[in-house]
């Protein structure tokens, strides 16, 4: 029933995206699309004097600021007036811009804010600054504070349109709620900001924002948007003056101490007691502003551990790798200068570097980027088709990375970039190019063109046995025609056959079009078999990928019920490098927001997909696997029903390949969230997923394969900007059917939970102090309970000194 529905309705979508074009050409004569508008730059007044961050705004160098009016919604409005009245006030005294912004509101009851840790409060009513200090429309600094005066922070990529909220800059803030709104105070010193170094004026691209969430988040500015323009930094007006900004003694040295208590046992026997490992640690980091343009980081036994936990993420029933985010300061500082279409620079793969160096900067209109570690062991990962692995050397290694841009003008961007990592028998070289253009405001293409050269140790294939007495650890006699064939064993293998090394090449095209009512985005990719890129996250390699997505936009005036609406078709087809197909898709969507800050989006997908391989020593796709079609329905939602609570829910049911034993299985699978701010320091965080897949058994009887539910609780109390406690919670819980999963040996009970308990005080990002405890449980079909298998206690301090 659900295959005749799906397949109904993507043909009746599509249809409406067709019909709609017609509708496209009528709105269009009836509402003119803005045109770029040239506006007034702003003239940033220069003054001695210093101002303390309280919110007051009773300093009398207030008096001497350029004050500008926060009074046009740029989305999801049209350019219209806004209906609350913010104003913004800047000067500069030659070593910190200062930014205030006095936001008015009707019932200031209504104002969204908590306290919260740094980069938390995004979707608060904020006020903040966009900063493009090389004018060069390529990269923006951003700057964010809620009515707390929590900060958030990021920086923005135009060419890779990509926002890097990790980053986290040293500058100041102030906020509080008046009767009137709220008032914020912002201090940001040049030696965090990127620009050239003279006494001349300076030319920045500038635009100041108020996010205004109540029943539609408005994003307020002074800026007029073109719609038919996706690059909102080019549309940017700029900020002129800054003759006297310096740097002045641009040095951070930050000294750290970790210390930790480590206690692990052998839960599968009774009779193992604790096993204790102290561990004391001291590194320094070493962060140097050459000049305004050229920024040297070191570092000394590095304390790298994420000291928080990542999210919990349910891996059954997948074949391909998660992704984790980057936390490390070292890694996050100008991290956009590695950054390009492909993701080559993921630097979760450097476990824990004893050392290491990185050198950014820019001149004109070059940038670059280098960086080298030493890493006491070596992860990376094994890409395919059908899916990849981490392969594991217990062996120090040596990362490097080198990126290069030039930005010949506002339109046309080159760049090369080359990583490298080596140990003993194992190296990956690659090196590439890649470019954008800008062929209109509304239309971009770029291209990325990759080589690479990897050797793999001889005996690297064990990491991937499907036989347990295979594995490295086991110290047997294991050759590659018996340890039991996996799509990696071979690719790790076979690869180095009659060869001391293997090489191949990657490229992607990809064109995008972004006006008014139309998005559309074509994109090719080819990776070779033997490509690698063992620095950065590309689990797929042997793939031949074409893509095209169009989406057709609507908009509500601002009295209807719903401000924005979209319809999208997807199309996706992928083979591998013997044009054998690996997957086909046709996915549409409709997406619409609502009241109380809603979203509602529905989305249909059939696709016709291959199992694993039925010989997996054999890396065929055609005869050496099963065509599925699989058709899916996904149903999800957002709302804040109140300005404290927050709650989304997705539901996804149909078809699903069950990969273990290669056949279709019947999917539904729900993820909920509700996020509470209990008081203005306490948050309640919860997430729920729930996944079941039900198959035929042997005897024609749909049974159940699995039931997977992951629930994860954030609770955390924030005594004020600086220093919060959290406790954090994830729970797992697998069961799987042994009675149906005929072709692999499974545990029927598969429990884990895993504990944090932290309490913190950030000063800044870099002078903090952690203590903390957290701890893990497992149970199995061998475990009758949970039983706590590792335990630690730590803590941390760090302090940031500028001579």
């Amino acid at each position: 029933m659900l295959k005749l529905s799906c397949s109904s309705l993507i043909v009746l979508f599509n249809t409406l995206l067709i019909i709609s074009t017609i509708s496209t050409a009528q709105a269009t004569d009836a509402v003119p699309t803005n045109t770029a508008v040239m506006l007034k730059p702003l003239n940033i007044p220069h003054n001695n004097g210093d101002i303390t961050l309280d919110g007051e705004l009773n300093e009398t160098l207030w008096s001497d600021a350029l004050t500008v009016e926060l009074d046009i919604v740029n989305s999801p409005w049209d350019n219209l007036p806004s209906p609350v009245k913010t104003t913004a006030k800047l000067i500069e005294n030659g070593k910190f811009l200062y930014v205030a912004f006095i936001a008015y509101d009707p019932e200031p009851s209504k104002i969204q804010g908590f306290l919260g840790e740094r980069d938390t409060k995004w979707f608060d009513d904020v006020v903040g600054i966009k900063l493009d200090t090389n004018n060069n429309r390529r990269q923006n600094y951003e700057f964010f504070v809620n009515p707390y005066g929590v900060q958030n922070d990021a920086t923005f990529n135009e060419i890779t349109a990509a926002a890097n909220t990790l980053w986290d800059g040293h500058w100041f803030a102030y906020g509080k709620i008046t009767e009137q709104g709220y008032q914020v105070e912002m201090a940001i010193p040049y030696n965090i900001l990127n620009f050239k170094e003279n006494n001349e004026k300076k030319k920045w691209a500038i635009e100041l924002i108020r996010i205004y969430p109540r029943d539609t988040t408005l994003r307020i500015s002074h800026v007029p948007l073109n719609r038919d323009n996706p690059c909102w930094l080019c549309q940017y007006p700029e900020a002129i003056g800054f003759e006297n900004a310096e740097i002045g003694h641009n040095v951070r040295l930050t000294p750290t101490l970790t210390a930790s208590r480590d206690e692990k046992r052998d839960i599968y026997d009774v009779s193992d007691d604790w096993h204790s490992e102290n561990d004391i640690e001291a590194g320094l980091d070493l962060r140097w502003g050459i000049n305004t343009n050229n920024l040297l980081n070191a570092t000394l036994n590095p304390d790298f551990s994420a000291v928080e936990s990542d999210s919990g993420q349910l891996s059954i029933n997948t074949t391909f790798s998660l992704f984790y985010d980057e936390k490390r300061a070292f890694f996050l500082d100008n991290a956009d200068y590695f950054s390009s279409d492909y993701n080559l620079v993921y630097t979760r793969n450097i476990a824990d570097p004893d050392y290491g160096g990185k050198l950014t900067g820019r001149t004109d209109q070059h940038s670059y980027g280098f960086f080298v570690t030493n890493d006491t062991e070596t992860n990376f990962l094994v890409p395919g088709n059908l899916g990849s692995e981490i392969a594991s050397l217990n062996e120090e290694s040596h990362s490097t990375a080198l990126r290069y841009r030039y930005d010949y003008d506002e339109d046309i961007s080159i760049g090369a970039i080359s990583t490298i990592r080596t140990a003993n028998d194992y190296h990956n070289y690659l090196a590439g190019l890649d470019g954008q253009y800008r062929l209109t405001e509304s239309d971009t293409f770029r291209a990325q063109l990759l080589s690479s050269d990897t050797q793999y140790p001889d005996d690297l294939f064990e990491n991937f046995c499907l036989k347990d007495d295979c594995r490295p650890s086991k110290n047997t006699d294991c050759t590659f025609g018996n340890c039991g064939f996996t799509e990696q064993v071979h690719r790790t293998q076979a690869a180095n056959i009659n060869q001391s090394s293997f090489s191949d090449q990657a490229y992607k095209l990809d064109y995008k079009h972004s006006s008014e009512f139309w998005q559309v985005n074509l994109n090719h990719q080819n990776i070779g078999s033997g490509f690698r890129a063992d620095l950065g996250f590309m689990p797929q390699a042997d793939i031949k990928k074409n893509t095209a997505l169009v989406d057709r936009l609507f908009y509500g005036d601002q009295d209807s019920f719903w401000q924005q609406a979209r319809l999208s078709g997807q199309w996706q087809i992928k083979h591998n490098q013997d044009d054998e197909l690996i997957e086909r898709s046709l996915t549409t969507s409709f997406n619409i927001d609502g009241p109380m800050q809603s979203t509602f989006d529905l989305m249909l997908t059939h696709g016709e997909k291959v199992g694993l391989r039925h010989d997996e020593s054999n890396l065929a796709i055609d005869g050496n696997t099963t065509r599925f079609d699989e058709n899916q329905a996904t149903l999800s939602g957002t709302i804040k029903p109140t300005n404290r609570t927050y709650l989304s829910l997705e539901v996804t049911a149909g078809d699903k390949i069950d990969y273990r034993n290669d056949r279709l299985g019947d999917l539904i699978e729900v993820a909920a969230n509700i996020t509470v701010n209990i008081t203005d320091h306490l948050e309640f965080d919860f997430y729920q997923t729930y996944s079941k897949l039900d198959a035929n058994n042997e005897h024609g009887i749909e049974d159940n394969v699995y039931i997977a539910k992951l629930s994860e609780l954030r609770l955390s109390y924030q005594f004020d900007v600086y220093s919060y406690l959290k406790l954090n919670l994830v729970y797992s819980d697998v069961n799987r059917n042994p009675d149906n999963n005929p072709f692999v040996n499974v545990s029927k009970t598969n429990k884990s939970l895993s504990s944090q308990l932290i309490y913190a005080y950030k000063l800044t990002p870099q002078t903090v102090f952690f203590l903390g405890y957290s701890d893990s449980s497992f149970q199995d079909d061998d475990i009758n309970d949970l039983s706590r298998e590792e335990r630690t206690f730590f803590t941390k301090i760090s302090y940031a000194w500028a001579p």
